[in-house]
């Protein structure tokens, strides 16, 4: 194996020696959790994150396209249920119900329950004249 000479600060030679203590009082021998070791394996996992980043910079999570297709689902979503609702204000066993068979009647009281969830999570901005 290539041995490379590195220096590191204090605090992160302490780090590396509370991980060897650490898997040593997990049952560790000296084989397996020394600072060569330890160094080796935070070695290794900082070159596959390099790498992961580099990945995600070439072609990885685009926050538009996540947008795009939430919203699509979302209107998508609301489409459906409109139709259902509608089809079901029709149904035999509501009819005459103004509570449940008025679609403009329960369409308000869809939008003024979600208008009131909204405000919790983004709260109207109050005008300072």
């Amino acid at each position: 194996m290539p041995k490379i000479q590195t220096f590191v600060s204090s605090a992160i030679e302490q780090e590396i020696s509370n991980i060897v203590q650490q898997k040593k009082m997990e049952g560790a021998n000296h084989f397996e959790a020394n600072l060569s070791n330890v160094t080796s394996m935070l070695v290794e996992l900082g070159l596959r994150v390099y790498k992961l980043q580099g990945e995600r910079q070439g072609g990885g999570f685009s926050q538009i396209e996540f947008n795009k297709v939430l919203l699509e689902n979302v209107i998508k979503s609301n489409l459906v249920c409109q139709k259902i609702l509608a089809i079901n204000t029709q149904n035999e066993e509501v009819k005459g119900q103004e509570g449940l068979s008025n679609l403009s009647l329960i369409a308000g009281q869809i939008k003024n329950t979600s208008d009131a969830v909204m405000e919790n999570f983004f709260p109207a901005k109050e005008d300072h004249d």
